[in-house]
């Protein structure tokens, strides 16, 4: 985005984390990652694991449960960059091998729709590198599971103590 002179503002909001010092973890890398590469982060510093856990009732089930937390995300997201003045928004999830593009964008599209702002969904340059390289490469920490609970056992429910 520098390369092509587009302005950003990095932005933290992960309601669906758990447990939280997973979350913290989280804020953590994505602070240390603002810092060095100096770009301005906005967080929302309140854990929202409740908020997200009352949403999915009744949707535990991926995909339902994945669209909740899309929607909530981008909702959030793009909320922010409005109230920042911005005229788009994007997601970091779209990197990631664990997520359901399709669906993102589609949450994304109707996220766009009702607020008025553009989403951004490009092949960004390095976009061929998974976030989990690019942190390795980076030194940033990296999770094994996209973050929510029902995740967290999908990933490790079949694994022996």
């Amino acid at each position: 985005m520098r390369a092509r002179r587009i302005e950003f503002t990095a932005f933290f909001h992960n309601p669906n984390v758990h447990p939280l010092i997973e979350w913290r973890k989280r804020l953590k890398a994505a602070r240390l990652l603002c810092e060095r590469e100096r770009f301005p982060l906005e967080a929302d510093d309140e854990y929202g694991l409740v908020p997200f856990l009352r949403a999915v009732v009744g949707r535990e089930d991926a995909p339902a449960r994945c669209e909740v937390c899309y929607t909530m995300r981008l909702t959030r997201t793009a909320e922010r960059a409005k109230a920042l003045g911005l005229d788009a928004f994007s997601t970091t999830l779209l990197a990631s091998t664990r997520q359901d593009v399709a669906l993102i964008r589609a949450v994304a599209a109707g996220v766009s729709k009702n607020t008025g702002l553009v989403f951004l969904d490009e092949d960004w340059p390095h976009a061929h590198e998974t976030g989990h390289q690019i942190a390795r490469k980076m030194s940033l920490y990296r999770q094994q599971y996209c973050g929510c609970v029902y995740s967290e056992y999908d990933r490790y429910k079949e694994s022996r103590p």
